[in-house]
């Protein structure tokens, strides 16, 4: 699996940057690439074995995920198991840490496998990059969302 690796500082405490990325079906709420999120299949609102799916803007692509590891205020992994983006699975795991009593590190490290055999194999570098902007807009989109609201 290919590998990716963000950080993003939030000027905001542990527990309010947590209780965003808590909140699972409001991802749209601060990622400006995702127009509608939702639980599916019956999902608990939380924690392990929570289910949503991922409208991207425009309504032509989505994605559906699940919580796969769960520490409160530590760490939330999420799979990526089925969509119409070129992705055969995707694992993103999201660790906080706090760096003071107003600021919290957020990082991101996505590993993935793309679809289509050897034909994936070669779009790999363009899928990561398009990963790595995806992420970046998540992590901007949550520090903006956050400090905004503990302001």
């Amino acid at each position: 699996m290919t590998p990716v690796t963000l950080k993003q500082t939030v000027d905001a405490p542990l527990a309010a940057v947590w209780e965003s990325w808590d909140r699972y079906a409001d991802v749209h709420s601060f990622h400006p690439g995702i127009e509608n999120s939702y639980l599916v299949e019956n999902s608990r609102s939380t924690g392990l074995g929570a289910k949503r799916r991922c409208d991207f803007v425009g309504g032509k692509n989505y994605i559906l995920e699940e919580i796969v590891a769960y520490e409160e205020q530590r760490k939330m992994t999420l799979k990526i198991y089925d969509g119409d983006i070129p992705l055969k699975v995707a694992f993103v795991a999201f660790t906080f840490k706090p760096l003071g009593p107003k600021r919290t590190e957020i990082t991101a490290t996505a590993r993935f496998t793309p679809k289509f055999g050897p034909l994936g194999l070669l779009l790999r570098p363009i899928m990561r990059k398009q990963l790595g902007k995806g992420l970046t807009e998540l992590l901007a989109g949550n520090a903006a969302y956050v400090a905004a609201r503990a302001a």
